[in-house]
């Protein structure tokens, strides 16, 4: 028997998987912050392919889910462009470990510890928002207001942060074929970045219209 709380809206499987999914990402992340802190050791692609495979499948069981579901609590065009939005984190995680592993031996001693950092407050701050649907309409639109300015920040601190890299790199006491690797990772570091400040503009707007 369909309970009545499924038929309107009151399940909470698309919060659930919503939130794994975020949880993934972060946890790509994570994975790729190990390997960043330690260049002059050779990362599995495996491991990246994998978190990304995970998140597809969640994916996967939110489409299907939202197919056999007559009533969502969300908009399901909402709930469809956040999913896909929270996929293309860990999809672009595994394109920076592919880079990394092609360029290796240009990238030893490479400090890449304000990029972690970067991307670790990014991807907390995307859990924490997708987090606060759960609790939609019960006051939460201050609060995703101030964490999705807090994520505007760091993509803010990001895009400076690719300039100073670049400004090093072009300043002709590196070898080209260094650049030309070195300048793919740090754009391909800053979509990441980019990815999570769309997911926080997307959670932010669905809670402004459900406020």
């Amino acid at each position: 028997m369909i309970s009545l709380q499924k038929i309107f809206g009151k399940d909470d499987k698309f919060f659930t998987l919503l939130e794994a999914s975020a949880e993934e990402a972060r946890r790509s992340v994570q994975v790729l912050n190990g390997v960043l802190s330690t260049p002059d050791h050779m990362p599995s692609l495996e491991q990246f392919h994998q978190s990304k495979e995970t998140n597809k499948a969640i994916t996967d069981k939110i489409d299907r889910g939202l197919v056999h579901t007559f009533v969502t609590q969300l908009e399901r065009e909402d709930i469809e462009l956040l999913s896909a939005a929270l996929y293309k984190i860990p999809k672009t995680v595994e394109k920076i470990a592919e880079r990394f592993i092609i360029s290796a031996g240009v990238v030893r001693n490479v400090d890449f510890s304000k990029h972690i950092a970067l991307l670790d407050a990014a991807t907390q701050r995307v859990v924490d928002l997708v987090k606060l649907l759960r609790h939609i309409g019960s006051g939460q639109l201050d609060q995703a207001k101030a964490l999705n300015n807090q994520l505007q920040r760091v993509e803010g601190e990001a895009d400076n942060l690719v300039l100073d890299t670049l400004r090093e790199l072009y300043s002709g006491r590196h070898d080209a074929t260094k650049v030309m690797a070195m300048k793919d990772l740090y754009e391909l570091l800053e979509k990441v970045i980019d990815r999570c400040r769309d997911t926080g503009n997307i959670v932010s707007h669905i809670v402004l219209k459900n406020a």
